[in-house]
């Protein structure tokens, strides 16, 4: 018998959890040894084993750990210890995350013909936790630029996507990992690999593919057969962000992001930061900067208020890399 819990069912990066009768899945912030089923929730107000579901045949119920935080069911804070029994479309709170259970043998309304994606929603959890430097860029004006050839979207599209494939060739060749292309944006991430110098190698990495990715596009924009569109001159805003994501295969729709976590929402915000009067601007989080200022040329944008984060986040302009 298998039921489905949903992880932010109302945010754009929700994604599902498929789970069966007897399992335990185990919910926190940093891995378990061995074969344990965890959902790895990587923020700092997760703990490192902050609560548990357990899926049995008569209900699914959860159980609080211990946590530093604390969890909550429908808005009323659990007891440590005490096991607490779960019904359809229960939320669990923790820390920024909702956690959406519809246990197995419920009913849930599938009235409205969605019952096929609601199967295709759930997924067998594989996610793995690391330390990663999250690169976005985004073409500036590109709604504009698609009103202005509303007449030509296919094209549009083209040429964005053209331009997309020569900047993944730079990022493979300089050790990134293409997340995703959407539209008139590129993710990709350089990951930590738990050798000698931890998270500095693929922050520099990045850093370094940020400032080749501008000399891309400028190169690409003054090429008219690259970027055909004389009124609308073509910039990449960048934002780039260092800290522990979640990776690996929680979906089966190709939508569905393989790379989650505060990190990833925290670079997405950051992109947003860089204004109309500042178009190609490369911009970065304080930890990024932190494991680059030795190599890398900055400067001090200041301290903004972000959303989602309770605490101002540093901001830094990259400008270039140090001889």
């Amino acid at each position: 018998m298998i039921g489905t819990l949903k992880v932010n069912p109302d945010s754009p990066e929700a994604y599902s959890v498929e789970l069966s009768s007897g399992e335990t899945l185990q919910i926190g912030r940093k891995p378990s040894p061995g074969n344990v089923k965890k959902l790895i929730l990587p923020y700092p107000e997760v703990s490192g084993q902050h609560a548990e579901i357990r899926c049995k045949t008569d209900g699914w119920s959860v159980v609080d750990s211990g946590s530093t935080n604390g969890t909550s069911i429908n808005g009323t804070r659990l007891t440590p210890g005490k096991e607490y029994q779960l019904r359809n479309g229960d939320e669990i709170k923790i820390a920024q995350y909702a956690l959406k259970v519809f246990p197995p043998c419920t009913e849930i309304d599938l009235s409205n013909g969605d019952e096929e994606e609601e199967t295709q929603d759930r997924t067998q959890l594989s996610i793995k936790f690391m330390n990663a430097t999250i690169l976005v860029g985004d073409i500036k004006g590109f709604t504009t630029l698609m009103e202005k050839y509303r007449s030509e979207p296919e094209m549009v599209m083209k040429v964005a996507g053209n331009v997309f494939e020569s900047l993944n060739k730079e990022i493979n060749k300089n050790y990134g990992v293409l997340e995703k292309i959407a539209g008139d944006a590129i993710m990709a991430y350089w990951a930590a690999d738990g050798s000698a110098g931890g998270s500095k190698v693929p922050a520099f990495q990045a850093c370094l593919t940020a400032l080749k990715l501008r000399e891309h596009i400028t190169a690409m924009g003054a090429n008219q057969a690259m970027w055909p569109f004389p009124d609308h001159p073509l910039y990449l805003d960048i934002a780039l962000a260092t800290g522990p994501v979640a990776s690996g295969s929680i979906g089966h729709a190709s939508s569905n992001p393989s790379v989650l976590g505060d990190t990833a929402n925290l670079v997405f915000r950051l992109e947003k930061l860089i204004g109309d009067d500042t178009p190609g601007d490369i911009i970065v989080d304080g930890a990024t900067y932190n494991l680059t200022a030795d190599k890398c040329q900055f400067t001090q944008l200041g301290q903004y208020n972000v959303k989602g984060k309770t605490a101002t986040i540093d901001v830094f302009r990259l400008l270039s890399v140090k001889n």
